[in-house]
């Protein structure tokens, strides 16, 4: 039960529900036309890229942002 909990502290922490703007990078795909294996791998490589890249965002904003958090009125909830 603790390791659930640890686990979904975690991806809590990394945000993912915000993912789903890093699809934007599909749309160039979708538009072009070009649906060959080299352009929707590049696609997606890129779309990991963000979300690895914004997850590691969010996290070092939490980190460095955690004793104001804990002062803010909604935050340190």
């Amino acid at each position: 039960m603790v390791r659930k909990i640890q686990i979904l502290s975690v991806l809590k922490l990394l945000r993912p529900h915000q993912y789903i703007k890093n699809g934007f990078v599909f749309l160039g795909v979708i538009f072009s036309g070009q649906w060959d294996q080299t352009t929707l791998m590049s696609a997606g490589l890129a779309f990991l890229a963000f979300c690895v890249i914004a997850s590691s965002v969010y996290v070092m904003n939490d980190i460095l942002d955690v004793e104001a958090d804990r002062k803010h009125p909604t935050k340190k909830t």
